[in-house]
C-alpha cells in the first residue's frame, strides 16, 4: 500500500464517521437513528475495492456510532457497512464499472449493497430488540438506503476527479 492509499483510506475513515455523524435524525424503536454516511460507506467501495473498502466503510461508521454515543451498535455496524462497501467494492472489479462517471451498473451495485445494509440492521434490531421495533425502523432504513444512492450517485464523478487529481 502506497502512502498515498493509506492517506486517503484515514481520510475515507474519517469522511465516512463525519458523514455519519453529521446529519442524525433518531429512532425511538431502536435507539438507533438514521444518517448518509452510506453514501461514503460506497463511494469507499468503488474507491478502495472490497478489502480497504470494508476498512474505510465499516470501521468509519463503527467509529461514528461510538463516538455518538450509540457504543451497543459499533460492532453491528462495523460488519453490516463493512460489507456493504465490500459488495460495491467486488461488484465494481467484477463488472468492471467505470468510476468516472455514473451508470445504471453503478446505481444497481448501490442498491444492492444498500439492501444488504437494511437487511443487516433489520437482523440486528432483530436480535437485540424484537422484530417489531425491527419492523418499525425499516422505513427509515430503506429511505436511508435510498438517500445514500441518491448522494453517492451524484458525488461518484467529483469523488473520481478529486480522488484522481487531488482537486475538483
Amino acid at each position: 500500500m502506497t502512502i498515498r492509499t493509506f492517506s486517503l483510506l484515514g481520510l475515507f475513515i474519517a469522511l465516512v464517521a463525519v458523514a455519519t455523524m453529521i446529519i442524525r435524525v433518531p429512532i425511538p424503536q431502536t435507539a438507533g437513528y438514521m444518517n448518509l454516511g452510506d453514501s461514503m460507506v460506497l463511494l469507499s467501495g468503488v474507491f478502495f475495492g472490497p478489502a480497504l473498502g470494508f476498512i474505510a466503510g465499516g470501521v468509519g461508521s463503527a467509529l461514528a456510532d461510538i463516538l455518538g454515543g450509540y457504543p451497543q451498535w459499533a460492532p453491528w455496524t462495523l460488519i453490516i457497512k463493512g460489507v456493504e462497501a465490500t459488495i460495491v467494492g467486488a461488484l465494481v472489479l467484477l463488472l468492471t464499472i467505470q468510476k468516472h462517471k455514473l451508470s445504471l451498473s453503478a446505481v444497481v451495485c448501490f442498491v444492492l449493497a444498500t439492501s444488504w445494509m437494511v437487511l443487516g440492521y433489520y437482523v440486528a434490531e432483530t436480535i437485540m430488540y424484537e422484530q417489531k421495533a425491527a419492523l418499525a425502523e425499516l422505513p427509515a432504513n430503506i429511505m436511508q438506503a435510498f438517500g445514500s444512492v441518491v448522494l453517492a450517485s451524484f458525488l461518484l464523478p467529483l469523488f473520481h476527479r478529486v480522488i484522481r487529481t487531488g482537486s475538483p
